[in-house]
């Protein structure tokens, strides 16, 4: 069995996040969860009944996105925090939840764009004409592999 570099480098990376995650927990630097009770409480606040409104909308979405791995920065739970505590003024937290749901969703679109299994290891889409996948000529039209033939 042949490993390639790019699935070596893949492990390590892999490795080296998992170290510094277990570590940070360790030491108590894992300060996700402290933030997460503002959306809830936000959430248990706003999402009562069926038809709870704009702000019970963006909450539901943000818990979604949040269910599905994509947490909120620090700077949004911040900002979320600043909305309830200008309450009764809604504007601030509307803004905050629109701001929450955009940085998810652009997380969410880091996270698809880096885990493209179609893509060939190493590959760059955008790194300009010249580089192609493994086994591909940069040259449209030309194959990747060449054809020997026999002579005489």
């Amino acid at each position: 069995m042949t490993l390639q570099t790019g699935n070596l480098r893949r492990a390590a990376k892999g490795a080296l996040a998992s170290s510094a995650m277990a570590i940070g927990l360790v030491i108590g630097i894992g300060s996700a969860t402290a933030h997460a009770d503002v959306l809830d409480d936000i959430g248990a606040k706003y999402m009562e009944g069926a038809g709870g409104g704009q702000i019970s909308n963006y909450v539901q979405q943000a818990l979604k996105l949040r269910a599905q791995g994509f947490r909120p920065s620090k700077t949004n739970m911040d900002d979320l925090q600043k909305g309830v505590d200008y309450l009764p003024n809604q504007s601030r937290l509307v803004d905050a939840l629109k701001e929450t749901i955009a940085y998810q969703h652009r997380m969410q679109q880091l996270q698809q764009n880096q885990v493209n299994p179609n893509q060939p290891p190493g590959y760059n889409p955008f790194g300009g004409g010249s580089q192609a996948p493994p086994g591909m000529s940069p040259v449209p039209g030309m194959g990747g592999s060449t054809i020997e033939l026999p002579v005489g």
